[in-house]
């Protein structure tokens, strides 16, 4: 008798150890998570490339004049080129999101605005794009994203 309730005690140490061990690698994996966001967007917002790239797309996008660069005239411009490029920057946070090697309610309170913004300005070109080359699939995770973030709007505070 005094052997079973040894094993017992055993048993349920082991469990609870087990359980705790879980929880740990859990919660590792959430901060990590928020880390590498918090990561991301430090990131984003202090590379030089990507706020030279906004300078060149911004006249463009204010004079609604993107869909122009789908043309096979604009194909080896700069400004395609950036366009493409912010689209693709675009495209890796979604599926790191989606993923989930981005944290999503995290990187929707840093960034919501911002996502929500560009994809408005973005998709008429990415729309256009997709029917050009007959690819349906063309940054379909940053539309995701965006739609995603319109669907369950940032609250505001209530404090």
């Amino acid at each position: 008798m005094d052997f079973l309730l040894m094993l017992d005690a055993k048993t349920t140490i082991l469990g609870i150890s087990a359980i705790v061990a879980l929880f740990a690698v859990y919660r590792n994996s959430v901060i990590s998570r928020r880390r590498a966001t918090v990561d991301l967007v430090l990131h984003q917002r202090s590379d030089d490339k990507l706020k030279e790239l906004d300078e060149l797309i911004n006249p463009i996008l204010h004079k609604n004049q993107i869909t122009k660069f789908c043309d096979d005239a604009h194909k080896d411009s700069k400004e395609r080129a950036a366009i493409l490029e912010i689209l693709n920057n675009y495209e890796f946070i979604a599926v790191g999101v989606r993923e989930k090697a981005f944290d999503f309610n995290l990187y929707k309170r840093m960034s919501y605005g911002t996502v929500v913004r560009d994809w408005d300005c973005f998709k008429s070109f990415v729309y256009d794009l997709r029917q050009k080359n007959d690819r349906k699939t063309l940054f379909q995770e940053f539309e995701w994203l965006a739609k995603k973030f319109k669907k369950n709007k940032l609250k505001a505070d209530t404090d």
